[in-house]
């Protein structure tokens, strides 16, 4: 089964539901998905934002990963209980793990 890694970079109200929308997609064709979130796409695991509630419950259903980079966190003032429990976050070096080992495709948006 390919392993897809998809970047967001987009907020929730910018467009950053690509990559869900995609990683639905390829969840149904039997693919392995993680959706790293970066930069504004960060703010789709606030704990009390809508869209981004809406972002994550599809994700759950779909059975995708969801990480979020701890310095774009950090930078937006989401730390602690503001981050939503579905959410995972993530560093750097992870990241580049998944690029180089832990995934066959990467696409970033």
């Amino acid at each position: 089964m390919p392993r897809y890694l998809l970047i967001e970079t987009r907020g929730p109200l910018e467009g950053g539901d690509w990559a869900f929308e995609l990683g639905r997609q390829l969840k149904e064709r039997q693919h392995d998905v993680t959706i790293y979130l970066l930069q504004d796409a960060v703010f789709t695991a606030r704990e009390r934002f809508d869209e981004g509630a809406r972002l994550r419950r599809e994700a759950e259903k779909h059975g995708l990963t969801l990480l979020a980079d701890r310095v774009s966190l950090r930078q937006r003032g989401l730390v602690g209980d503001r981050i939503a429990a579905d959410v995972r976050p993530s560093d750097m070096d992870e990241l580049v793990t998944l690029l180089m080992e832990r995934s066959d495709k990467a696409i970033w948006h």
